[in-house]
């Protein structure tokens, strides 16, 4: 099932990782960076399914992430903020229209993702540096077409004489992999304010093709997954960069990344399962700032964690995830539980 991203926490800060040199020989800040709100874990257990027959799909993501740490290059804490507290919720919903156009036996759509969301920042009296962050606000806009692949079906062993007297009967087909494809247009459309180091919106384009799938061993387990590539394009709104003498800001542009979420879980009973989920995210290039590379500004994120879910009925679903931090490079770190809530019309 679909989702993400936008909660689109736009980590722009002056100098937030990279710490300024004198002036004569400086490094130039980094001023752009991958959005904080992409799709990391906010996607779940039997991900590769999605609707198949024509009609309107409507899902909404609840999450609460509480960071407490600014990491560095290195992975440890930046002693330039003391006592660091982020908290984010967002709210994400999604609209998804499946067509009666049906390719290789699948089924077409286009899903249109709005997000909302809440950022409170807050550090100690005595911290060197403190983030502003810009309250409630809607995020960046994402739209794009998918193609929702038919599952898979392990169908039972056929016998030549066909069945014995006394012999239970073969076993059900049921599905065991299934996937999707989505291409994605970010559209910078969130609320964004120059003056503000956290921002709903990041300020720029980006594409964002993921592929999506679930492969089922056995009629209770499963294993899903979600990967993505985002490639952002470079823009001229920059949040409340440092000010420098004689530097004059032109652009930045936040390094191509790429993500992905993997989630197992195991049914133990015919609504209620459980299992662990994880996310991971390795930026493939430095962040730019007028064009130039900015030495050491790629950001790595691992976590991990358990979680679960329930079906009320074919119609209404629930999971809930929570994640802690494994590693985190050049990013805020810190807990996030998500709470799932997906309803077809």
């Amino acid at each position: 099932m679909s989702l993400t991203r936008r909660i689109i926490l736009c980590l722009s800060a002056a100098a937030l990782f990279i710490p300024l040199a004198g002036h004569a020989q400086q490094t130039l800040p980094d001023v752009v960076k991958p959005p904080g709100g992409i799709n990391l874990g906010s996607t779940s257990f039997y991900d590769g399914f999605g609707r198949i027959r024509p009609g309107v799909t409507v899902l909404e993501y609840f999450r609460w992430t509480h960071d407490t740490e600014i990491a560095n290059a290195t992975g440890g804490e930046n002693p330039r903020f003391i006592a660091p507290r982020l908290n984010l919720f967002p709210d994400i919903v999604q609209v998804s229209a499946a067509t009666r156009w049906r390719p290789f036996g699948g089924s077409t759509a286009l899903s249109i993702y709005f997000p909302f969301v809440q950022i409170n920042a807050s550090f100690a009296p005595n911290s060197p540096a403190k983030l502003t962050s810009y309250g409630f606000g809607m995020g960046d806009i994402t739209a794009g077409p998918i193609f929702q692949a038919r599952p898979l079906v392990r169908s039972p062993k056929s016998s030549l004489s066909g069945r014995v007297a006394g012999r239970p009967p073969a076993p059900e087909t049921r599905p065991w992999f299934v996937y999707r494809l989505q291409l994605l247009l970010q559209f910078p459309v969130g609320a964004f304010d120059t003056s503000k180091n956290l921002n709903p919106g990041t300020g720029y384009w980006a594409v964002i093709p993921y592929v999506a799938a679930t492969y089922l061993p056995t009629r209770r387990w499963e294993m899903s997954t979600r990967l993505h590539y985002q490639y952002n394009f470079q823009t001229s709104r920059i949040a409340d960069p440092p000010v420098i003498p004689n530097l004059v800001y032109k652009s930045g542009q936040a390094g191509q990344i790429v993500y992905g979420n993997f989630t197992t879980s195991y049914k133990l009973t015919r609504r209620l399962y459980a299992g662990a989920n994880s996310y991971e995210l390795y930026q493939l290039n430095p962040d730019k700032t007028n064009g130039v590379s900015v030495d050491k500004a790629r950001e790595t994120q691992a976590y991990l964690g358990p979680g679960g879910g329930f079906d009320f009925n074919e119609n209404n679903l629930l999971h809930v995830n929570l994640y802690l931090k494994v590693e985190a490079h050049n990013t805020v770190a810190g807990p996030s539980l998500q709470v799932q809530y997906i309803h077809r019309f």
